[in-house]
């Protein structure tokens, strides 16, 4: 029998990262996990297999471990069998997962749990389970304390099976569908319930010893002696078998699985149909050890290798392993950052082959040969040099030097023109021949490679990277950037842009890859001596910076667009993405004032979620409806916009930001220490790389510039922060401050200049000295605080010290909101008003008065910033003021211009628009939308006029449409009666829409004829948009008048037009995107299954006749018509 289990506490809501967050997790949500030292501890809790340690790649070994003592082992294609534990003292014997207080404790690929239960008094088991490096297996240590004589181990090995599938996925304990992702609910998979599985031993083979090659079936113990040994194998006929040794057994035999409930029970059973593996050990009164060593083979080699001919030597050599893996260090007041550092630094490791060094994409679900997407940038700052260059060397072989066929853009016909076909200079001269191929992975490969070669100007990747760099900036410009005007297209570049696409327009992404790879090809250039090439280069970083200023930047909101539409009228769309922001400001394409302005964007105009437990994330974008990738927040992305803080000098931000990815992840997810997604699975490697590379270039602010002989230094650490330091193969830093001074101690492994650049919050400066010497240095004002200047000539080591009087807080940035024409007055809470910087011009007649701005707000509603240049004592800052301007009158005017139902007694005409209808709106999907398409390399819409480029690879056709609920809508008049009272025309057969668009297949515009005055105009209108149309008129409604004037209604999804029917599967949600829609949904009636139309209005001018109504598209991609017109008189 067993102690009976303490029942875990009551759970709080559970959720994972991807998923959305209700408000019962925000009011609800917890921690599961806390951080104790390196140590990722939790304490009862409740699952099984839900923290993966991973083998050496190669070998597609991981051992799963959790929350309570036991492990398991898999292998591609197998299940290779599952390590449980339990303690016998006297007549009373019980499993160690089944004992009451159980803590586990992740750190760095390793799990131990320490088990007590009050049954064993006095008794402490602990448990460490580390995986195998150069196979696939896991030695096992116990160690226990206060063991009575006669207290006996008793253990069994058992439960293997041929998976069907990748077991990475199967056992996977996050991944939950892609792209049909688990977005909300329950998102807890059966595996982590699943402990010993007796079930799984069916048909299962065991032996015990040596095994001789080919033999099957069980085996008892051999005559002579008791062995030690043990093979597990899922059948007689498994190509792979699992091979394991103990450090001694008193007893060994082979059991019969489903006698596992009582450990003596199974001990004394004999194994038949479904054998187990168990054995027994008596203790030492005292303390006592014991090991175990398991490791996958080849079933045809006949005896276990010698990697594990000694249980305790495999344990040690595994724990060495894995802490030559911890490469970078950090200390700082936040324990949680410095445990999940440690976590990092396996999953890095872990997500990269050998012979040859291959970064995959993932450590789990994901773990394939995939360049994409950031999943090297770890390995850099982790000082995993080698690496990074052993992955060049194998994908820049995969480059084409040279392809004669493949020199023109070609779209592809079986996936409906939505992106290239194989025959398209897309494949060609200059293109890596890569695993899927249909996403532009190689910008952000050359991207990250470029930063290892300028952190190390290691000269055997100068030599490779420089040819290879220019091929890649040729096909770059050919294929994104035709015209050449500096500005590129996107072409699935990045990780969530499955089912984006930019129709051939210019935007933000591959813009700052490219900027950032003509900048390395200038420096390439120069170190060859070919003055030339370098020339040729920085002219074209130049036209990229002029391009993205002229015709990307928005100069009234602050931020780059989304892209610059291709065909006129070129508009650009404003509906940005977090890429549109970050991108710039990594590639060092945004001027500090630009990435601040940029940075708030995501403040204002994108979901921010303050989770109950400390931390920020923010949503990606704003794109409905959802699918797959267009609207989820992957933690990678919120790593990569809390860099860009770091970088902007927004320490708190930034850090907010981090440790809202770390305490979703690595603290309330499943997986402790995990850096997951509940589409993309645990530690995937964009998630785990940006992690790391935030940390260290971000929070700690490292940014080595090598092949020009220079380190930057720019720490951006929160600002209540009194020390932090880190050590990497790299450089170290270590911060503290002290009474009238900040200290900082830095030293790098090979020399440079340093320049440093680091916050002070102070009223004045005494003095700054370099190793004990004062030194020159220069300050200007930051955001919130000044910053110091200081320049080393090259050096390995370095001390800083920066002495002066009166410490201050950080100046927060102040927030203040009024309506248009108010007057306003911003008061800093210490210092005077010196200047200040209107950057978008929202208030007039400004004038400082000692620490107070005042002034009035223009007529500029919206989100703006005005920075006050603050003289704190004798040092300058940036005061940052949020300036939020509404206009309630305007908006209650335009309520009242469109109502959303009409009266009860109002009288009607219904317009019969047989004269203009020109198709049938069951047939929108049913066409082939063929011109124009320009002919370049480029994602659009597929010719349905429905896919987006993922939906053919999906098996997404487009939905049936229909006028099935048109009859059940008739009034006594034969008229449709709508939901908000508004009667329409019946219906002609096969022609009841005007349809428009900016496609051939329709006129652009159509028109009614009125010729009457009226109350208000009713218009009925159904039609196609998608996620990359949000936020933008895709329509406008021109009501023209008798007298001339014409007033105009734009169709903006989703505030007043939504796609007739779902997306792709999915349709508007309130549940996961209430945020980016309207407070209620838009006046709409249902004509059918898969048929919504829109029920629009527009008050009209009393008296006036109205001529005509036209109804115009804007937006290239959509179909929108008339159905009915009705005039409320």
């Amino acid at each position: 029998m067993h102690s009976p289990t303490r029942a875990p506490a009551a759970e709080p809501p559970v959720r994972e990262p991807g998923q959305s967050v209700s408000a019962e997790y925000l009011s609800q949500g917890m921690l599961r996990y806390e951080a104790e030292g390196p140590g990722i501890v939790g304490r009862n809790g409740r699952y099984f297999n839900n923290r993966p340690l991973y083998c050496r790649l190669n070998t597609d070994g991981a051992v799963l471990t959790g929350d309570r003592p036991l492990v398991r082992l898999i292998a591609k294609p197998y299940l290779h069998g599952a390590l449980a534990l339990a303690v016998q003292r006297g007549s009373r014997a019980s499993w160690l997962h089944h004992w009451a207080d159980i803590e586990s404790r992740y750190h760095c690929g390793r799990m131990t749990w320490r088990c007590t239960d009050p049954a064993f008094a006095g008794l402490t088991v602990t448990l460490t389970a580390v995986p195998l490096h150069e196979s696939a297996g896991f030695a096992a240590r116990v160690c226990v304390t206060g063991a009575q004589t006669g207290d006996r181990l008793i253990w069994s090995y058992g439960g293997a099976r041929q998976e069907e599938g990748d077991p990475r996925l199967n056992w996977d304990p996050v991944m939950r569908g892609n792209p049909d992702i688990c977005r909300g609910g329950d998102p807890r998979r059966p595996l982590l319930n699943q402990g010993v599985v007796p079930e799984f031993c069916t048909g299962n083979t065991a032996w015990l010893g040596s095994p001789l090659a080919g033999a099957s079936g069980v085996q008892a113990a051999p005559a002579s002696g008791l062995p030690t040994g043990f093979t597990l194998s899922a059948s007689p006929t498994a190509t792979h078998v699992a091979r394991g040794r103990v450090s001694r057994a008193d007893e060994l035999k082979i059991a019969d699985a489903f006698r596992w409930t009582d450990p003596r029970t199974l001990l004394a059973s004999t194994g038949g149909s479904t054998p187990m593996i168990a054995g027994a050990v008596r203790f030492a009164a005292g303390d006592d050890s014991w090991f175990c060593a398991v490791e996958v083979g080849a079933a045809d080699a006949g005896v276990g290798s010698p990697r594990i001919a000694d249980p305790a030597a495999a344990f040690a050599d595994g724990q060495a392993y894995l802490l030559s893996t911890e490469r970078v260090h950090t200390t700082s007041p936040d324990a949680r950052l410095n445990a999940a550092v440690a976590a990092v630094c396996h999953a890095v490791d872990a997500s990269c082959e050998r012979d040859p060094y291959v970064f995959r994409h993932g450590c789990m679900t994901f773990s394939c040969r995939f360049v994409g997407w950031r999943v090297i940038c770890g390995a850099t700052v982790l000082g995993w040099h080698e690496r990074v260059l052993g992955n060049a060397v194998y994908t820049i072989g995969l480059q084409k030097s040279s392809d004669p066929l493949r020199l023109e853009p070609m779209a592809s016909t079986e996936r409906l023109l939505c992106h290239e076909g194989n025959g398209s200079r897309l494949y060609g001269r200059g293109a890596l021949d890569r695993d899927f191929p249909m996403y532009d992975v190689q910008s952000q490969f050359f991207d990250q490679t470029i930063r290892d070669w300028r952190a190390t100007a290691d000269p055997a990747m100068e030599r490779l990277l420089r040819p290879a760099l220019e091929l890649h900036l040729e096909w770059m410009q050919e294929c994104f950037d035709p015209d050449d005007d500096g500005l590129y297209e996107s072409y699935i570049n990045t990780l969530p842009t499955d089912s984006v696409w930019y129709d051939g327009g210019g935007s933000a992404e591959e813009s700052a890859y490219a900027y950032t790879a003509h900048r390395a090809a200038m420096d390439l250039a120069r170190r060859a001596g070919d003055p030339v090439a370098a020339e040729r280069h920085r002219r074209r970083c130049e036209k990229i910076q002029h391009a993205m200023r002229a015709r990307l930047w928005l100069p009234e909101r602050g931020h780059f667009g989304l892209y610059r539409e291709q065909l006129p009228p070129h508009r650009v769309h404003d509906d940005a993405w977090t890429y549109s922001v970050f991108l710039p400001i990594d590639a060092g394409l945004c001027s500090a004032e630009e990435a601040l302005q940029s940075l708030y964007y995501t403040e204002w105009a994108l979901e921010r979620i303050r989770l109950p437990y400390g931390g920020v994330l923010c949503q990606l974008s704003n794109w409905v409806p959802w699918k797959w990738s267009v609207r989820d927040m992957f933690g990678g992305d919120l790593c990569a916009l809390a860099l860009a803080c770091f970088q902007t000098g927004l320490g708190d931000d930034g850090y907010a930001l981090l440790q809202g990815v770390m305490h979703e992840s690595a603290y309330a997810s499943a997986v402790p220490g995990g850096f997951s997604h509940i589409g993309a699975a645990t530690d995937f490697g964009d998630n785990v790389h940006m992690f790391a590379r935030t940390v260290v270039e971000g929070l700690f602010g490292y940014d080595p510039d090598y092949p020009n002989g220079i380190v930057h230094l720019r720490p951006a650490f929160p600002s209540t922060w009194p020390r932090a330091s880190i050590t990497t193969p790299d450089f170290a830093l270590n911060f503290v401050q002290a009474d009238g001074c900040d200290r900082y101690q830095v030293s790098l492994t090979r020399p440079a200049a340093l320049h440093l650049q680091l916050p002070v919050r102070a009223g004045k400066i005494h003095r700054v000295t370099l190793d004990g010497r004062e030194t020159a240095w220069q300050v200007a004002p930051g955001f919130g605080h000044a910053v110091l200047a200081v320049a080393i000539p090259a050096a390995t080591t370095a001390e800083l010290v920066i002495e002066f009087d009166r410490r201050l807080p950080e100046s927060e940035a102040l927030t203040v909101g009024g309506v248009v024409g108010e007057e306003i007055a911003l008061r800093l809470t210490h210092g005077e008003v010196a200047d200040w910087r209107d950057l978008h011009g929202v208030l007039e007649h400004a004038r400082a008065d000692g620490p107070v701005l005042r002034g009035r707000l223009t007529a500029k509603p919206g989100h703006h910033l005005i920075l006050i240049a603050v003289r704190a004592g004798e040092l300058p800052r940036w005061q940052v003021c949020k300036i939020h301007i509404t206009d309630p009158e305007t908006v209650r005017r335009h309520a009242g211009q469109t109502p959303r139902e009409a009266p009860a007694d109002a009288r009607w005409e219904c317009l019969d628009l047989a004269s203009v209808c020109n198709g049938d709106i069951r047939t929108v999907f049913q066409q082939r939308y063929l011109s124009p398409r320009p002919a370049t390399c480029s994602v659009r819409l597929g010719v349905d006029g429905y896919s987006a480029w993922t939906f053919p690879y999906w098996n997404l056709p487009p939905p049936p449409i229909d006028l099935a609920h048109v009859p059940s809508l008739l009034d006594a008049a034969g008229r449709i009666i709508t939901p908000p009272q508004v009667p329409f025309a019946a219906f002609h057969a096969d022609r009841n829409i005007a349809f428009t668009s900016r496609w051939d297949n329709w006129p652009a515009a159509v028109t009614v004829n009125i010729g009457r005055a009226a109350r208000t105009a009713w218009l009925l209108v159904a039609g196609t948009t998608f996620p990359m149309q949000t936020r933008i008129a895709n329509a406008v409604l021109h009501f023209r008048y008798a007298d001339g004037t014409t007033e105009k209604l734009e169709l903006i999804p989703p505030f007043n037009f939504w796609m007739l029917c779902p997306w792709g599967g999915e349709d508007y949600s309130y549940e996961h995107d209430a945020f980016c829609l309207p407070p209620q949904p838009p006046p709409q009636v249902q004509l059918g299954h898969n048929c919504r139309a829109m029920v629009l209005s527009w008050k009209l001018r009393p008296g006036v006749p109205l001529a005509d109504v036209t109804l115009e598209t804007l937006s290239r991609d959509v179909v929108i018509g008339l159905m009915g017109v009705s005039l409320e008189l």
